[in-house]
């Protein structure tokens, strides 16, 4: 299954697609195909006039349309999107995204506050490696802040609080640096500065529910967000660094350093990241006064969040769907693999030749090989992938063939069949692979229950290579004659054959290894 999701957040739109399968004793895993992420600031202005604005939604409708474009061209066969705190305050939130969904066909829910904070905690907690006892997952995004209070891998409290940095930007701190506003001489009170009142803010929205629910201190923070990890390159003055701690009071000192600076002193800040000036510091605000409330002394970033949530509730789901119906198969299509094949130009009069022969020899010596039916595709798919190498160099060809077919993406191929077809490929030529200095580069070791079928279905494979040397396909296979310690396999050719001939005796030494038989090559006769 090819599984797309989309989180559709209030600065950024994040997409992921994933290959997800199972082993052949059913044991689920997956990978990544393909990541993105854009800024399309969806909730430009919307804290202040309640609306998504047109530029905001240009910005995300364009994305969602490439989405849908990148989609299309891996054959992603299902689709889970979500929308966060924009799409909740936004009073046009639903239409809109009945216009994307129009326009693109990808329907949108709107997930709750208590939803997000939920599957924040469970997509983290579940790749993560987490510290011992105590510690707080915080992700802070463009609308709402969710936190979850853990120990060990249980949540035990969590929370969606209606605080992010452009909401608070937009509504507290307006400009960069922020300014107090001048005296109201009605009032005859001095203004606190914006960052002062922020913090108060902070204070007011999150300490009742410290309160309520008895929230615990933490030493920790695992912070899941653009925001946190930009605050980390801070206080680390690098943009490479990922998920090195620091310490809060050192955010205390970037946070008081950045109250007083302007957008372009803000970028000239070793590690600032410039897609992020605008926001940082209510970012820096927003995460030292949580961190304070929480007792924590240090912090640091992680790159799961809300759409590792998602994934995990999709694997669990795609787990239970395949134990209630192991008929169920996402299988690949040998005509995927030749249309793949054309795509790339490869000589067709070879690979149908190859192809050809790689089954004639499955099918006429099931006597010898003994293999089950369901490996004659993984045969006919390495024949005619065997020399894809080639588009990129004729030198070193098997390799790049392996490269290709690993990374090749077919449409219902699982991890452990590319790999299998792939390693075909990569030795279609070692005809002395049990020589020991091909023992360390053998892809199965010598319990793994594929070795014995990868060889026998490579030595088939060599077989039907050698028998079309001049890629002419001359000759045709006719019938075999098999005893216990010899098979002789008759062709027929209206040409000369030596060249075929002359290779099939260089490349049967395998063959002849694996099945424990002598094989010739014989021309009919008339």
């Amino acid at each position: 299954m090819r599984l797309a999701i989309i989180d559709l957040g209030t600065n950024s739109i994040r997409f992921d697609i994933h290959e997800v399968s199972t082993n052949r004793k059913g044991a689920l895993f997956h990978r990544r195909l393909y990541r993105e992420k854009a800024m399309v600031r969806l909730g430009q202005n919307l804290f202040l006039s309640g609306a998504l604005s047109p530029e905001s939604k240009r910005r995300t409708l364009e994305a969602v349309e490439s989405f849908r474009d990148t989609m299309d061209a891996l054959r992603v066969n299902r689709t889970v999107a979500f929308g966060t705190a924009a799409m909740r305050d936004a009073s046009d939130g639903e239409q809109f995204l009945a216009e994307i969904k129009e326009k693109t066909g990808i329907e949108f829910r709107i997930i709750s506050g208590e939803e997000e904070s939920s599957l924040i905690a469970k997509g983290v907690l579940a790749n993560e490696t987490t510290p011992k006892g105590l510690f707080a997952l915080i992700d802070i995004g463009g609308g709402s802040t969710e936190i979850s209070i853990c120990k060990n891998k249980k949540t035990l409290f969590s929370h969606s609080f209606n605080l992010g940095v452009a909401k608070l930007q937009q509504v507290f701190l307006k400009t960069s640096p922020p300014k107090v506003e001048p005296t109201s001489k009605k009032k005859g009170k001095k203004n606190n500065h914006p960052v002062t009142e922020l913090r108060d803010f902070i204070k007011s929205v999150v300490i009742p529910v410290q309160l309520i629910e008895h929230w615990p201190k933490v030493p920790k923070i695992i912070g899941s967000s653009g925001s946190v990890l930009a605050l980390s390159k801070l206080a680390h003055q690098d943009r490479d660094v990922t998920t090195k701690p620091f310490q809060r009071k050192e955010l205390s000192k970037i946070v008081t350093e950045m109250k007083t600076k302007t957008p372009a002193e803000l970028l000239s800040m070793n590690g600032m990241e410039p897609k992020r000036v605008d926001l940082i510091l209510a970012g820096g605000v927003l995460l030292d006064e949580i961190a304070q409330l929480l007792g924590a002394k240090e912090i640091r970033s992680t790159e799961f969040a809300l759409r590792d949530g998602i994934l995990v509730d999709e694997l669990n789901r795609y787990q239970r769907e395949t134990s209630r119906d192991k008929s169920k198969t996402y299988g690949f299509s040998i005509a995927e693999i030749e249309k793949r094949a054309h795509l790339w130009g490869l000589d067709k009069t070879h690979f149908a030749a190859v192809q050809e022969k790689a089954e004639w020899f499955f099918d006429h010596l099931k006597p010898v090989h003994h293999l089950k039916q369901e490996w004659r595709k993984y045969l006919s798919s390495a024949a005619i992938l065997h020399d894809v190498g080639e588009i990129i160099s004729h030198a070193h060809h098997s390799e790049h063939s392996e490269y290709i077919v690993k990374n090749a993406n077919f449409v219902g191929m699982q991890i452990w069949e590319a790999q299998l077809i792939a390693e075909l490929c990569r030795f279609h030529k070692e005809e002395k692979i049990f020589d020991k200095k091909y023992e360390k580069k053998i892809p199965y070791p010598k319990k793994d229950e594929l070795r014995p079928i990868f060889f026998s279905l490579l030595a088939l494979l060599q077989m039907a290579d050698s028998l079309d040397r001049g890629h002419k396909n001359i000759l045709k296979l006719k019938s075999a004659k098999i005893s216990r310690s010899k098979i002789e396999i008759r062709f027929a050719s209206k040409s000369a054959c030596d060249l075929e001939r002359l290779r099939f005796e260089q490349k049967k030494t395998l063959f002849e290894q694996v099945f424990k038989r002598e094989i010739d090559l014989v021309k009919a006769g008339k």
